[in-house]
Protein backbone atom coordinates (compact mmCIF):
# COMPACT_ATOMS: atom_id res chain seq x y z
CA UNK A 1 0.00 0.00 0.00
CA UNK A 2 1.23 3.48 -0.88
CA UNK A 3 0.45 6.18 1.67
CA UNK A 4 0.93 9.96 1.54
CA UNK A 5 1.35 11.96 4.74
CA UNK A 6 2.25 15.61 5.38
CA UNK A 7 4.65 16.84 8.05
CA UNK A 8 2.62 19.30 10.13
CA UNK A 9 3.70 22.34 12.16
CA UNK A 10 6.77 23.08 10.08
CA UNK A 11 8.07 26.55 11.03
CA UNK A 12 7.62 29.45 8.64
CA UNK A 13 10.92 30.13 6.85
CA UNK A 14 11.58 33.77 5.99
CA UNK A 15 15.39 33.90 5.82
CA UNK A 16 18.53 31.82 5.33
CA UNK A 17 18.69 28.73 7.50
CA UNK A 18 19.95 25.16 7.59
CA UNK A 19 16.89 23.47 6.12
CA UNK A 20 18.04 19.94 6.96
CA UNK A 21 18.34 20.89 10.62
CA UNK A 22 14.85 22.45 10.66
CA UNK A 23 13.32 19.39 8.96
CA UNK A 24 14.97 16.98 11.43
CA UNK A 25 13.91 19.11 14.40
CA UNK A 26 10.28 19.12 13.23
CA UNK A 27 10.33 15.39 12.50
CA UNK A 28 11.46 14.77 16.09
CA UNK A 29 8.99 17.23 17.61
CA UNK A 30 6.06 15.75 15.68
CA UNK A 31 7.11 12.10 16.18
CA UNK A 32 6.90 11.81 12.40
CA UNK A 33 7.85 8.24 11.49
CA UNK A 34 10.25 7.67 8.60
CA UNK A 35 11.22 4.30 7.14
CA UNK A 36 14.07 3.36 4.84
CA UNK A 37 13.13 4.10 1.20
CA UNK A 38 10.39 6.53 2.07
CA UNK A 39 10.33 9.50 -0.32
CA UNK A 40 10.21 13.03 1.08
CA UNK A 41 8.80 15.63 -1.30
CA UNK A 42 9.81 19.18 -0.40
CA UNK A 43 8.29 22.32 -1.91
CA UNK A 44 10.83 24.38 -3.85
CA UNK A 45 9.61 27.60 -2.19
CA UNK A 46 10.92 26.21 1.10
CA UNK A 47 14.27 25.44 -0.52
CA UNK A 48 14.51 28.92 -2.07
CA UNK A 49 13.58 30.69 1.17
CA UNK A 50 16.10 28.69 3.20
CA UNK A 51 18.76 29.59 0.61
CA UNK A 52 17.80 33.28 0.76
CA UNK A 53 17.00 33.49 -2.95
CA UNK A 54 14.89 36.64 -2.70
CA UNK A 55 15.06 39.35 -5.37
CA UNK A 56 14.20 42.97 -4.60
CA UNK A 57 12.07 44.08 -7.54
CA UNK A 58 13.02 47.70 -6.86
CA UNK A 59 16.57 46.78 -7.89
CA UNK A 60 15.50 45.41 -11.30
CA UNK A 61 15.72 47.57 -14.40
CA UNK A 62 13.64 45.92 -17.18
CA UNK A 63 15.28 45.58 -20.56
CA UNK A 64 13.59 46.62 -23.79
CA UNK A 65 12.74 42.94 -24.35
CA UNK A 66 11.06 42.69 -20.95
CA UNK A 67 9.06 45.84 -21.67
CA UNK A 68 7.94 44.48 -25.07
CA UNK A 69 6.90 41.16 -23.52
CA UNK A 70 4.96 43.06 -20.86
CA UNK A 71 2.82 44.49 -23.68
CA UNK A 72 1.93 40.90 -24.63
CA UNK A 73 1.34 39.81 -21.03
CA UNK A 74 0.16 42.93 -19.15
CA UNK A 75 -0.59 40.96 -15.97
CA UNK A 76 3.15 40.23 -15.56
CA UNK A 77 5.25 42.96 -13.95
CA UNK A 78 8.02 43.86 -16.46
CA UNK A 79 10.57 43.55 -13.65
CA UNK A 80 9.37 39.99 -13.04
CA UNK A 81 9.66 39.27 -16.76
CA UNK A 82 13.26 40.49 -16.60
CA UNK A 83 14.03 38.03 -13.81
CA UNK A 84 12.42 35.26 -15.86
CA UNK A 85 14.69 36.16 -18.80
CA UNK A 86 17.71 36.19 -16.47
CA UNK A 87 16.87 32.73 -15.13
CA UNK A 88 17.03 31.27 -18.64
CA UNK A 89 20.50 32.83 -19.07
CA UNK A 90 19.56 33.89 -22.61
CA UNK A 91 19.11 37.66 -22.99
CA UNK A 92 17.65 37.22 -26.48
CA UNK A 93 14.47 35.64 -25.11
CA UNK A 94 14.85 32.53 -27.28
CA UNK A 95 14.52 30.29 -24.21
CA UNK A 96 11.03 31.65 -23.49
CA UNK A 97 7.63 30.40 -24.64
CA UNK A 98 4.73 32.84 -24.66
CA UNK A 99 1.08 32.16 -25.47
CA UNK A 100 -1.77 34.47 -24.51
CA UNK A 101 -1.33 34.97 -20.73
CA UNK A 102 1.25 32.19 -20.35
CA UNK A 103 5.00 32.62 -20.10
CA UNK A 104 7.40 29.75 -19.54
CA UNK A 105 11.14 29.34 -19.80
CA UNK A 106 13.84 26.73 -20.27
CA UNK A 107 16.38 26.71 -17.44
CA UNK A 108 20.06 25.93 -18.07
CA UNK A 109 19.57 22.37 -16.72
CA UNK A 110 16.97 21.67 -19.43
CA UNK A 111 13.82 21.98 -17.31
CA UNK A 112 10.90 23.94 -18.73
CA UNK A 113 8.83 25.72 -16.07
CA UNK A 114 6.06 28.28 -15.89
CA UNK A 115 7.72 31.68 -15.39
CA UNK A 116 11.05 29.80 -15.41
CA UNK A 117 10.39 28.94 -11.77
CA UNK A 118 10.13 32.59 -10.67
CA UNK A 119 7.53 33.49 -8.01
CA UNK A 120 6.30 36.90 -6.95
CA UNK A 121 5.95 36.98 -3.16
CA UNK A 122 4.65 40.52 -2.73
CA UNK A 123 4.65 43.90 -4.49
CA UNK A 124 8.42 44.31 -4.19
CA UNK A 125 9.82 40.80 -3.78
CA UNK A 126 10.33 37.83 -6.08
CA UNK A 127 11.95 34.46 -5.48
CA UNK A 128 13.94 32.20 -7.81
CA UNK A 129 14.84 28.53 -7.85
CA UNK A 130 18.27 27.33 -6.68
CA UNK A 131 20.63 26.28 -9.46
CA UNK A 132 21.59 23.08 -7.63
CA UNK A 133 18.38 21.42 -6.45
CA UNK A 134 19.91 17.94 -6.80
CA UNK A 135 22.79 18.85 -4.48
CA UNK A 136 20.39 20.35 -1.94
CA UNK A 137 18.25 17.20 -2.05
CA UNK A 138 21.38 15.10 -1.50
CA UNK A 139 22.47 17.16 1.51
CA UNK A 140 19.04 16.94 3.16
CA UNK A 141 18.94 13.16 2.65
CA UNK A 142 22.42 12.78 4.14
CA UNK A 143 21.56 15.02 7.10
CA UNK A 144 18.52 12.87 7.84
CA UNK A 145 20.59 9.70 7.63
CA UNK A 146 23.31 11.11 9.89
CA UNK A 147 20.85 12.25 12.54
CA UNK A 148 18.00 9.73 12.29
CA UNK A 149 19.74 6.72 10.68
CA UNK A 150 16.99 6.43 8.06
CA UNK A 151 17.74 6.45 4.33
CA UNK A 152 15.15 8.46 2.39
CA UNK A 153 14.98 9.73 -1.16
CA UNK A 154 14.24 13.43 -1.69
CA UNK A 155 12.20 15.05 -4.46
CA UNK A 156 12.09 18.83 -4.66
CA UNK A 157 8.81 19.91 -6.23
CA UNK A 158 7.52 23.07 -7.86
CA UNK A 159 4.02 24.10 -8.88
CA UNK A 160 3.74 24.30 -12.65
CA UNK A 161 1.07 25.20 -15.18
CA UNK A 162 0.50 24.10 -18.76
CA UNK A 163 -0.55 26.04 -21.82
CA UNK A 164 -3.34 23.57 -22.61
CA UNK A 165 -4.85 23.28 -19.11
CA UNK A 166 -6.14 25.57 -16.41
CA UNK A 167 -4.66 25.56 -12.94
CA UNK A 168 -1.40 24.03 -11.76
CA UNK A 169 0.13 20.71 -10.78
CA UNK A 170 3.40 19.72 -9.08
CA UNK A 171 6.55 18.61 -10.91
CA UNK A 172 10.02 17.56 -9.80
CA UNK A 173 12.85 20.09 -10.14
CA UNK A 174 15.49 18.20 -8.16
CA UNK A 175 15.99 14.79 -6.64
CA UNK A 176 18.32 12.41 -4.83
CA UNK A 177 18.12 8.70 -4.15
CA UNK A 178 15.40 7.83 -6.65
CA UNK A 179 15.60 7.73 -10.42
CA UNK A 180 13.48 10.28 -12.22
CA UNK A 181 12.30 7.57 -14.61
CA UNK A 182 10.61 4.20 -14.11
CA UNK A 183 11.12 1.70 -16.91
CA UNK A 184 9.25 -1.54 -17.49
CA UNK A 185 8.92 -4.07 -20.31
CA UNK A 186 5.77 -5.53 -21.75
CA UNK A 187 5.60 -7.68 -24.89
CA UNK A 188 9.10 -6.61 -26.01
CA UNK A 189 8.28 -2.95 -25.57
CA UNK A 190 10.01 -0.68 -23.04
CA UNK A 191 7.66 1.69 -21.25
CA UNK A 192 9.05 4.82 -19.59
CA UNK A 193 7.23 6.86 -16.95
CA UNK A 194 8.38 10.11 -15.36
CA UNK A 195 8.03 8.72 -11.85
CA UNK A 196 9.53 11.80 -10.19
CA UNK A 197 6.69 13.96 -11.56
CA UNK A 198 4.08 11.34 -10.66
CA UNK A 199 5.31 11.38 -7.06
CA UNK A 200 5.54 15.19 -7.02
CA UNK A 201 1.93 15.45 -8.22
CA UNK A 202 0.86 12.94 -5.57
CA UNK A 203 2.50 15.07 -2.88
CA UNK A 204 0.68 18.07 -4.31
CA UNK A 205 -2.62 16.52 -3.18
CA UNK A 206 -1.61 17.47 0.37
CA UNK A 207 0.77 20.37 -0.26
CA UNK A 208 -1.78 22.39 -2.15
CA UNK A 209 -0.99 25.94 -3.20
CA UNK A 210 -0.05 29.03 -1.18
CA UNK A 211 -1.40 29.25 2.35
CA UNK A 212 -1.71 25.57 3.29
CA UNK A 213 1.73 25.48 4.95
CA UNK A 214 2.34 21.79 4.24
CA UNK A 215 5.61 22.01 2.31
CA UNK A 216 6.94 18.55 3.22
CA UNK A 217 5.15 15.31 2.34
CA UNK A 218 6.19 11.69 2.89
CA UNK A 219 5.32 8.98 0.37
CA UNK A 220 5.60 5.49 1.87
CA UNK A 221 5.36 2.16 0.10
CA UNK A 222 6.66 3.05 -3.37
CA UNK A 223 8.85 0.27 -4.77
CA UNK A 224 12.18 1.55 -6.10
CA UNK A 225 15.93 0.94 -5.93
CA UNK A 226 17.82 3.63 -3.99
CA UNK A 227 20.12 5.34 -6.48
CA UNK A 228 22.79 7.70 -5.15
CA UNK A 229 23.73 8.84 -8.67
CA UNK A 230 20.21 9.85 -9.79
CA UNK A 231 19.70 13.49 -10.85
CA UNK A 232 16.83 15.43 -12.42
CA UNK A 233 18.82 15.58 -15.68
CA UNK A 234 18.09 11.86 -16.18
CA UNK A 235 14.43 12.81 -16.72
CA UNK A 236 15.05 15.81 -18.97
CA UNK A 237 15.13 15.67 -22.78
Amino acid sequence: MITIEALHNFPKIEKNCNLGTEIIKTIKNENFILHNNDVLCIASKLISKAAGLFVDLKSINPSQLALRLHQQIPRKDPRLIQIIIDQTEDKSGKKLQISKNFIGGWLPNGLFLTSAGVDKLDANTAMVLPRNCDEIAKKISKDIFDQLKVRVAIIITDSDGRIDKKGATQVAVGLYGISGLRKSRYEDKTNVETICDMLAASAGLLMGQKGKMLPIVKIHGIDYVFDKSATIRDAVN
